[in-house]
C-alpha cells in the first residue's frame, strides 16, 4: 500500500498546507480586485488582505509541522507540502516588504513641494479628513503643535529633498509641458489651464486602482521667462501612502526636468 493512503492522514494535512497556503494568495488577490473593481470598498479590500495573512501563517505552521512529522510518508506529502510552505512564505515576504517600507515613511498621505503654500485643489477636492488623523497628538515632541504643525514636522524629516522646481521657459509652456507629461503616465486630467498655470489629475494605482489627487501649479519666475513649478500628491484612501505620493512627485519633476529646454 502506498504511504500517502496509510490511515494517519498524512496526505489531507500536505493538502491543507497546499490549500491554505495557495489560498492565501488567492484569498489577497480577490480582495485586491475586488476593491479595484468596486465590487466592494478599498478598506474591505485591506482587511481580506490582512486576513489572508492569518491563514499565510497558519499554512507555514502547518507546512513546518507536516514537514518534520510525515517527512519520510511519501514524495506526495513532501512535495505537496513544501509547494504550500512555498506559497505561504511568498506572501508573507510580500507582506513583509510592505510593512517594511510602511514602517520608513510617516503615516501621512499628503505630499508636497511647499510646505509653507501647497498647491491648493479647485477642480478636484481634498478629502475632509486630510488632516484629521496627524500622528503625535499628545506626544511630548509635539507640544503645542496642531495637526497641520506636525504634518509639516513629519513631512520634512522625512521628505526634505522635495522642493520648487525652476524651469527655463515660460508658465504657458510650462502647463503644456506638464499637461503632456501627466497623459503620458496614464493620469486623468481633470483641468489644464495654461492661463492660469495649473494642471489637476486623478493617479490610479495598484491592484487597488486607489486614486491619488495631483495638483501642480506653474508660477512665473523673475522676469517671466521661468517657471517655478510645485507639486503636491494626495491620497483618497488610507492614513499612510506608503510613500507613493513623495516618489511620484520626484519621478515627475525629474522627467519634467529633463523635457524642458536647457539653455
Amino acid at each position: 500500500m502506498d504511504a500517502t493512503a496509510k490511515p494517519h492522514g498524512s496526505i489531507w494535512l500536505a493538502r491543507l498546507c497546499l490549500l491554505l497556503g495557495a489560498g492565501a494568495i488567492v484569498m489577497a488577490l480577490a480582495g485586491a480586485i475586488g476593491a479595484g473593481q468596486d465590487w466592494w470598498g478599498k478598506l474591505t479590500g485591506l482587511s481580506v488582505v490582512t486576513a489572508a495573512v492569518v491563514v499565510a501563517l497558519l499554512g507555514l505552521v502547518f507546512s513546518l509541522i507536516v514537514l518534520l512529522l510525515y517527512r519520510k510518508k511519501g514524495t506526495r506529502i513532501r512535495d505537496l507540502t513544501l509547494m504550500g510552505l512555498i506559497c505561504s512564505v511568498a506572501y508573507l515576504g510580500f507582506i513583509g516588504y510592505w510593512v517594511n517600507i510602511a514602517m520608513g515613511v510617516p503615516q501621512i498621505h499628503d505630499i508636497t513641494t511647499n510646505l509653507d503654500n501647497p498647491p491648493q485643489f479647485q477642480v478636484l477636492k481634498l478629502r475632509p479628513d486630510d488632516f484629521a488623523d496627524i500622528p503625535g497628538r499628545g506626544e511630548p515632541k509635539y507640544a503645542g503643535m496642531d495637526a497641520m504643525e506636525r504634518w509639516k514636522v513629519l513631512h520634512r524629516e522625512a521628505y526634505g529633498d522635495l522642493k520648487t522646481v525652476t524651469l527655463k521657459m515660460p508658465v504657458d509652456q510650462a502647463v503644456t509641458l506638464a499637461e503632456k507629461l501627466a497623459r503620458e503616465r496614464g493620469w486623468k486630467v481633470a483641468l489644464a489651464k495654461p492661463e492660469e498655470g495649473r494642471v489637476e489629475a486623478v493617479d490610479t494605482v495598484s491592484l487597488f486602482r486607489f486614486q491619488d489627487d495631483v495638483v501642480i501649479r506653474i508660477q512665473p519666475g523673475p522676469g517671466g521667462l521661468t517657471s517655478e513649478v510645485d507639486v503636491r500628491s494626495v491620497s483618497r484612501v488610507g492614513r499612510s501612502d506608503l510613500g507613493v505620493n513623495a516618489n511620484r512627485i520626484r519621478n515627475f519633476l525629474k522627467d519634467l526636468q529633463a523635457a524642458a529646454p536647457k539653455g
